[in-house]
């Protein structure tokens, strides 16, 4: 009888339990920290796949806009019916990066150089998430000419508590900057061996050339 009453009333000790929560504490903790990496990736990864979309974006509205360069020559009239290609009017030199030209007409429809978290345009003059700048040179003068496409966003959450990187940005500065092409390079992204911390850049290119139409 009394072993049967040993065996009902036995359990674990406190030192036993103690020890089961120590095990479970560590083992939560390694999870959340799995899930903060995993979480931290995904949303580097999807930055990194908007910017790229966006810069796919840009290669088609800049050849598009070829399309209305029909004429050979390095003077102002021969890119008169371009929007971005402009820029190389009259220049013989590269361009400097510049924060591609928009008006109201071209906004009106959807285009931009300022990009939401989404990927999607965003009126010039509003914070942006992703900026596109430009640059552009000839390869065969007044005939063809290469365009450099960059862009680049700020890391949000890249790094927790004050930061202490001398090329640390601003998030604010950063989203009142309207993308200025002057503001990004005092950034540094021009300086591959040691960028901005908290900013990521994708470049591409695409080569343009003048339409070539019957008669000419």
């Amino acid at each position: 009888m009394n072993q049967l009453r040993n065996k009902a009333t036995s359990g674990f000790t406190l030192i036993e339990v103690m020890i089961a929560i120590g095990i479970m504490t560590v083992g939560s903790l390694g999870i959340l920290a799995m899930h903060q990496s995993v979480s931290h990736a995904n949303r580097t990864a999807l930055e990194m796949n908007t910017a790229l979309a966006i810069t796919e974006r840009w290669i088609e509205r800049l050849e598009r806009d070829s399309l209305s360069w029909t004429e050979r020559g390095l003077n102002s009239a021969s890119l008169t019916g371009t929007q971005y290609l402009e820029a190389l009017a009259g220049e013989v030199n590269p361009t400097d990066w510049f924060r591609p030209n928009l008006n109201t007409t071209v906004f009106a429809d959807g285009e931009s150089y300022g990009f939401d978290h989404f990927g999607d345009d965003v009126d010039p003059g509003d914070p942006a998430k992703y900026c596109t700048n430009l640059r552009m040179r000839w390869l065969r003068q007044g005939n063809s000419a290469r365009v450099d496409i960059r862009t680049f966003w700020f890391r949000e959450g890249h790094m927790v508590g004050t930061p202490t990187h001398a090329k640390w940005v601003d998030g604010a500065a950063f989203r009142g900057a309207d993308c200025d092409a002057a503001t990004a390079d005092g950034w540094g992204l021009a300086d591959a061996d040691d960028p901005p911390p908290n900013i990521d850049v994708v470049f591409a290119s695409t080569v343009v050339t003048w339409l070539v139409r019957e008669g000419t």
